[in-house]
């Protein structure tokens, strides 16, 4: 059986070889799935070239001598094949093109109608007798299939590279940008190669147990880095780091990393709204400890800019790659000056730009990084940082009008920022500040992150929810984050329930801490949507809190990605944060509709980050995948009864998160090759459709 995970290493050898090399054909497999997925989800080609049918009636509706060279065929695969075949699967039928098919060995899946089955890889399957036929020779090249034995030959596409090439080739190239499908390959290589190298991480199986709370969230920050994003193809690849600077700068390497420093003039600093005092008010106060300051301070008195300029940390890549070249005319007339500091040593978060320090301290930092992920830049332009104070504005509002929200919704304080200005903008933040549009401000800036003071604390565990959607493998053993918390419901489980067997304990204690899981999430996420707001609910963006074994609070951070729906926030008197956004366009962050506004739940929220912990503790633990989903669709069911919805809120909610047979579904691939090479600073993403995942939850019951 195939693995959505990264196999670290090969258990044929990972206990001899002190280096051993990463499951390749797992991570194809991985990346095949995912690429399937998004094919189909995002209809890249018409319905009609697509059939699903079974195995059995793919072979009776073939002639007599096709039917019996493709069990000829079977026979020279390998074993999962010919069981597939023998057991009447689902099978998808795609018609590349007069001499070829695609054959999908598929399975029904929750958030999309099929899946591909975890015992298969793709086939190409010849069904033309012609030696001759007509086939186009980019597609034999791909298969390296020249030579056929016979006329009936089945040949698994083992490589994620390869099957997008089919892909392309069954869509019709006008509509595609040339640009475009370059960079499409070019990511989906650059992931494939970065997944290579993430399979070799020696990562610690366990988690909640380090002794302090920082370790511990540094250390799930490695889990989740593991597969960044789940379920997009694209995430692991980084385009800007070399196969070096990628085990050097990634969270699951656990690399120290030492901050470099500049000294910017004043005059070219826009600060946040709450620094009254840079003096007092600077990165260096917040991120260094006594000695460090002296020694920095030491550092700008003798190069006599104390008073004229302020300490900023850069992420070493971006020093090297960026500041260097963009900055040159600051640095030759001494607007930024490099400096020789470097005593703080800080670790990779999952976001790759967010730092975290190793120390019983609230501060962390997030940094710009010009390396492309997800076909954008990381930048951290201020207008985000702006936007991000509105939004933060409205998230301390909202706690004061629900106590369970006050409870379970905790903030990051973000509000606390420095960026690169020109100085005839510099206290010019609205709309119309050109420099807000150019690159170069955004590649220079700092933005301070604190969570709550009582969290800070030895008897709490911070965990990303990304960590919780991901496997670690050693010696060809999973391990889950999970492991690490429910012995305490095993206990009790076994003792209310003595003559049950270990693992069905085990088994009950990951279903209890799984609802638990849903009860915090979605009933925090459904409070805020009735108050007219969806925060960033991607795994990454998330941290829960784990207090004595119970998730008990979410911790968010990344404020700028909130979205509204200005008629249900003025319900609480909550006013127009007034975002900003380039002239004669609206800003994204607005959403005009209540169901835009629950997309988010529906797409980040339930198919991407609660789905990932699904899947993994399926594989895991062995549970059955429609138990936790049933789980899931409970905690929502009793969320809209306890929570005090408007009859209009709780129909509309009920209707779209419960009720309809789809689900808007957010697209990944296509809009890469529409955008090109256009340099921008968020994901590209579009909207299609999938079905509901409670669909197959209700049907069962």
């Amino acid at each position: 059986m195939h693995t959505l995970f990264p196999v670290q290493a090969s258990a044929k050898n990972s206990h001899l070889d002190a280096n051993p090399e990463p499951d390749i054909e797992a991570i194809q497999w991985s990346l095949i799935s995912h690429l399937v997925e998004c094919f189909l989800l995002e209809q890249w080609v018409d319905e009609h070239f697509i059939q699903v049918t079974t195995t059995t009636e793919y072979l009776a509706n073939h002639q007599t001598t096709q039917a019996q060279n493709v069990r000829q065929s079977l026979k020279m695969l390998s074993e999962q094949y010919r069981d597939f075949f023998d057991q009447n699967n689902p099978l998808m039928v795609m018609q590349v093109d007069q001499d070829r098919q695609l054959l999908l060995l598929v399975e029904p899946a929750y958030s999309s109608p099929w899946r591909l089955s975890k015992s298969c890889l793709p086939v190409i399957h010849s069904v033309n007798d012609s030696r001759n036929n007509n086939f186009n020779n980019d597609l034999n090249s791909i298969l390296n299939n020249k030579h056929h034995k016979d006329s009936a030959l089945l040949k698994p596409v083992s490589s994620a590279q390869h099957l997008l090439d089919i892909f392309l080739l069954m869509m019709d190239s006008a509509t595609l940008s040339d640009v475009g499908v370059l960079k499409l390959k070019e990511s989906l290589e650059a992931s494939f190669i970065a997944q290579k190298q993430s399979a070799t991480a020696n990562i610690a199986t366990t988690v909640c147990q380090h002794t302090h709370w920082h370790q511990t969230l540094i250390a799930a920050e490695q889990w989740a880095s593991l597969m960044d994003r789940p379920f997009h193809p694209l995430a692991k690849g980084k385009l800007g780091f070399t196969a070096q600077e990628y085990k050097r700068y990634m969270a699951e390497f656990n690399q120290p990393i030492t901050l470099v420093w500049v000294a910017i003039a004043k005059s070219h600093v826009m600060v946040a709204e709450h620094i009254q005092d840079t003096t007092t008010q600077n990165p260096a106060k917040y991120l260094l400890d006594t000695t460090q300051q002296q020694k920095l301070m030491r550092e700008l008195d003798d190069k006599g800019i104390t008073q004229t300029h302020i300490a900023m940390p850069v992420h070493p890549w971006q020093m090297t790659h960026v500041v260097d070249d963009i900055y040159a005319d600051d640095l030759a007339n001494g607007t930024v000056v490099a400096l020789t500091f470097d005593a703080l040593i800080t670790y990779a978060s999952s976001s790759m730009r967010s730092m975290l320090i190793d120390a019983d301290t609230p501060n962390s930092i997030k940094l710009p990084i010009g390396v492309y992920a997800l076909n954008s830049k990381r930048y951290l332009p201020a207008l985000k940082l702006i936007n991000g104070e509105k939004n933060q504005a409205i998230l301390m509002q909202a706690r004061t009008l629900d106590p369970v929200l006050s409870a379970q919704l905790r903030l990051w304080d973000e509000r606390l920022w420095w960026g690169y200005m020109s100085p005839s903008h510099l206290h010019d933040k609205s709309a119309i500040n050109p420099q807000f549009y150019q690159e170069k401000p955004t590649h220079l800036g700092a933005m301070l992150r604190q969570p709550p003071a009582d969290l800070c604390d030895d008897t709490i565990r911070l965990l990303p929810m990304a960590s919780l959607g991901m496997l670690v493998y050693q010696q060809g053993v999973s391990h889950h984050v999970f492991d690490g918390i429910v012995q305490e419901g095993i206990h009790s489980t076994s003792q209310n329930s003595a003559q049950e067997s270990a693992p069905q304990n085990k088994k009950l204690a990951v279903i209890a801490c799984f609802k638990n899981l849903c009860d915090v999430f979605l009933g925090t996420m459904l409070r805020c949507l009735r108050l007219g707001f969806a925060p960033e609910m991607h795994g990454q963006n998330i941290v829960i809190v784990l207090r004595d074994n119970r998730f008990t609070s979410l911790l968010l951070r990344d404020h700028d990605s909130v979205r509204i729906h200005l008629p249900w926030l003025a319900r609480y008197q909550i006013a127009d944060p007034e975002y900003l956004s380039p002239p004669d366009f609206k800003n994204r962050l607005y959403r005009e509709t209540p169901q835009a506004l629950i997309f988010y739940l529906q797409s980040l929220g339930l198919l991407v980050n609660l789905r990932a912990i699904i899947e993994s503790l399926v594989e895991h633990y062995h549970i059955n995948e429609e138990t936790l989903w049933h789980e899931a669709m409970a905690s929502i069911e009793e969320s809209l009864v306890t929570i005090d919805f408007d009859d209009d809120q709780r129909q509309i909610l009920r209707d779209e998160l419960l009720s309809n047979s789809h689900y808007p579904h957010k697209t990944l691939l296509l809009p890469v090759i529409g955008r090109g090479s256009d340099p921008h600073g968020s994901m590209p993403a579009g909207e299609s459709k999938t079905i509901n995942p409670f669909m197959r939850v209700k049907k069962s019951r």
